[in-house]
């Protein structure tokens, strides 16, 4: 019984998935921003957030400064040039 439920959680979760990019994708990314080193980044995840616009999304990340990991968020664009920002991304509250 725990085999099968663990095959549905897997392809429950293969279902789910959404392009989310790399640290080095994210870094290259930000550097419009400001400069970040992939290795200064963690715990990635995007989401659609247009059924017109599949290719944007609203991202959240955890990024290291100061010797602090703090909570961001922006949105961005995905498109044969990679990742793009849309607007100036946040710090999260």
């Amino acid at each position: 019984m725990r085999e099968a439920g663990f095959l549905l959680l897997l392809i429950a979760g293969a279902c789910s998935a959404t392009e989310t990019p790399t640290r080095d994708e994210l870094a290259h990314a930000l550097r419009s921003y400001r400069t970040v080193a992939p290795i200064d980044l963690t715990h990635i995840a995007c989401q659609s957030f247009a059924p017109d616009e599949p290719t944007e999304y609203a991202c959240r990340w955890r990024q290291r400064e100061d010797g602090h990991w703090r909570d961001w968020q922006g949105y961005f664009a995905l498109s044969g040039a990679g990742w793009q920002t849309i607007d100036t991304p946040a710090r999260r509250p």
